[in-house]
């Protein structure tokens, strides 16, 4: 009788990930977009409001828009300060996130 060697599963282990996880190295990363973009808010509207969050401490939403194209909306909250002119930074307890103001979207109060 003849004796057939099967590979075990552990030394077929390196060919079944590469197989399952070859995708993720050889494609592109698709980002969909699953924010509904809120209207945006008046430039006045939103500096005076941050100044608010600022100066009280409040833990806010934000609407925040990448600076290039292939970037996505991301909604996020947290509590904002200010780093420096036109600069803040957004923090909670699981993000932080340092944007312009030009790159707020929209701002509101939890």
């Amino acid at each position: 009788m003849q004796q057939i060697n099967q590979p075990t599963l552990l030394q077929r282990a390196p060919q079944i990930l590469t197989r399952t996880i070859h995708h993720l190295f050889t494609e592109d990363p698709v980002f969909i977009s699953h924010v509904k973009l809120l209207t945006p808010q008046p430039a006045s509207q939103r500096q005076l409001f941050l100044n608010q969050a600022i100066d009280q401490h409040w833990s806010v939403f934000f609407q925040l828009m990448p600076k290039t194209a292939k970037g996505y909306p991301v909604n996020t909250y947290g509590q904002v300060k200010l780093l420096s002119d036109h600069r803040y930074l957004i923090r909670n307890h699981k993000t932080t996130y340092v944007v312009d103001f030009d790159q707020i979207r929209y701002i509101a109060n939890l």
